[in-house]
């Protein structure tokens, strides 16, 4: 096996614990086959992500196809997993292919997450389900803005910062981007390493909700997926809420600082 190959197809590390243990891995076994097919570009992937996200969005409303459901669903975020990857693999990496995978990762979740809530509504009868599905996919929608908000709200704030070095703040920022090497890991940091993401299961981080979503369907209760996404999403997003509020009033201290020393010189 080409080592150096290997080492660019693992130019990524998931944080999230289902990725990391079962997506990650296959999305690996994946590339080391599709990874010089020069037909498949990351944005083609990506689209297949959408189609096959969309298609298990239909399939949730009939019950009988829910196996396939789940096939979808994790074909799906495989794929998503995929144009990432083989974007850093290649060095095509591209804002347009930045902005498109995570806007229709909204999308895509969104419709799914409703598509769910209104069969568990159909089998149960209670609305209320509607509501807990819409207001988790309004959490996690919350949670993305609120971290791209700060990023712009701290523009101004870099700005300052970079007049101590402008020439290496400049240097810095139109450098060549440079791809993490994999992680080497002994046996043992391995064990720790897995140890670790297994705990991870409770964080109910983004990408884990797809299997979770998945064993509500193998189960075929929908209406506690519900409870679940909900209870799991809108408490962290209210939570983000304040820290994100902590966060941008330190900001305005450290602006105002800034502002006096320019004043004053």
């Amino acid at each position: 096996m080409d080592r150096e190959r290997l080492d660019r197809i693992r130019n990524f590390q998931s944080e999230d614990w289902y990725p990391a243990l079962v997506i990650r891995p296959l999305t690996i076994l994946v590339m080391l086959v599709i990874g010089d097919w020069k037909f498949l570009t990351p944005n083609r992937l990506t689209t297949l992500a959408n189609v096959a996200k969309i298609a298990a969005a239909v399939l949730l409303l009939v019950p009988e196809q829910w196996v396939l459901a789940i096939v979808m669903l994790n074909l799906s975020l495989l794929l998503d997993h995929l144009d990432g990857t083989m974007a850093r693999y290649r060095r095509t990496f591209t804002k347009f292919g930045s902005f498109y995978d995570k806007v229709s990762d909204y999308i895509t979740w969104g419709a799914i997450v409703l598509c769910a809530a209104w069969q568990a509504y159909l089998e149960t009868g209670n609305a209320f389900l509607i509501i807990l599905g819409a207001s988790s996919v309004i959490a996690l929608c919350v949670r993305g803005y609120m971290k791209w908000l700060y990023q712009a709200e701290t523009e101004r704030l870099r700005w300052f910062e970079a007049k101590a070095d402008p020439a290496g703040t400049i240097a810095k920022k139109t450098a060549p981007i440079v791809i993490a090497p994999p992680p080497v890991r002994t046996g043992k940091q391995w064990a720790k390493w897995f140890g670790m993401n297994v705990i991870g299961v409770f964080k109910f981080e983004e990408m884990d909700l797809w299997f979770w979503l998945s064993l509500a369907l193998a189960l075929h209760r929908l209406d506690l997926a519900m409870w679940f996404f909900a209870i799991t999403q809108v408490p962290l997003a209210l939570a983000l809420v304040v820290i994100r509020h902590v966060w941008i009033a330190r900001v305005d201290k450290q602006l105002q600082a800034h502002e006096a020393a320019r004043d004053a010189a």
